[in-house]
This record gives C-alpha cells, sequence and structure tokens, in this order.
C-alpha cells in the first residue's frame, strides 16, 4: 500500500475530499490521490517543482510560497507535510504544524517524521499547545525511526 492509499485509510477519506500538501514539490505524493477522485493542492517554495505538479494536475490548487506564509484563512479537509524531517528546527517546525491545523478541518497528518528529531512526546505537547488532542502514532513500516502522525480535529 503506498502512502497515500494509507493516509486516505487511516483517516477514512474518500473520493471528493480536498487534501493539501505542505511542501509538496513536483506533488507525487498527491497524484494517486488526484487520479482517484481528490480535490489536491499544495504548496512549495520552488517554482520549477510547483509547476511540475501543475502539469500533472491541471485541476489541482498549487502555490509558489514559504511555509511559514500557508494561509490558513483558506481552508482544506485534510492537511499533510513529509518533509517535516528537513525543517531547520523545533521552533520552525512547531509554527508549520499550527497553521497546518489551523488551515484543516478535518485531519492533520505529518509523515515520516524521524523520531531522533521530534519524539513522541515533543509531538503530542506541539499538538497541545494548538488544541489538538486526538493524535494517533505509529512507526513507519519498515523503519522504527520514523513515524506517521495523525491528528483528527
Amino acid at each position: 500500500m503506498d502512502s497515500a492509499e494509507y493516509l486516505a485509510e487511516t483517516l477514512d477519506i474518500g473520493p471528493g475530499t480536498e487534501v493539501f500538501e505542505v511542501a509538496c514539490g513536483a506533488g507525487e505524493f498527491l497524484v494517486p490521490l488526484h487520479d482517484n477522485g481528490f480535490i489536491v493542492g499544495g504548496l512549495d517554495a520552488d517554482p520549477a517543482l510547483v509547476a511540475r505538479a501543475r502539469t500533472a494536475m491541471p485541476a489541482g490548487h498549487f502555490t509558489t510560497s514559504f511555509l511559514t506564509e500557508l494561509d490558513p484563512t483558506q481552508p482544506w479537509q485534510v492537511v499533510v507535510c513529509r518533509a517535516f524531517g528537513s525543517f531547520p528546527d523545533v521552533d520552525y517546525a512547531r509554527g508549520v504544524l499550527a497553521r497546518m491545523a489551523a488551515k484543516a478541518t478535518h485531519a492533520v497528518a505529518i509523515l515520516a517524521v524521524p523520531e531522533a528529531r521530534f519524539d513522541r512526546r515533543w509531538l503530542l505537547h506541539a499538538f497541545a499547545e494548538i488544541g489538538v488532542s486526538a493524535v494517533q502514532m505509529e512507526h513507519v513500516a519498515g523503519d522504527e525511526a520514523r513515524l506517521n502522525v495523525f491528528a483528527r480535529l
């Protein structure tokens, strides 16, 4: 099962659901969702990658922007990030997580989080600080050092 299918199954979402990816790159994670009737969008700081996402998914909603400029006033049902491990520090990560939770109306997912940088206690505390208490964490299949984290809002 690929990670997009896993996300849909874990959050019990289906076609028609809006899924927005923070740091979406060229949109490769979103393509299977798009192809199965999900409404997709994302943002990335690299205009060339965003252009590739737009080409692959013309109906998608993609923006070139820094993650710290994520606009929470434009809600999406699910907001996902697979780049959490590349964030420069915990304060940056906390800020992006808060914006993600403010943007999402159903759930937030952060995938493949390196537990050595962001352990379970830190993650639970960060979610609690933004008022989210329904948090599910599990190890990435085959990689005990990384976590998938799902928070229902």
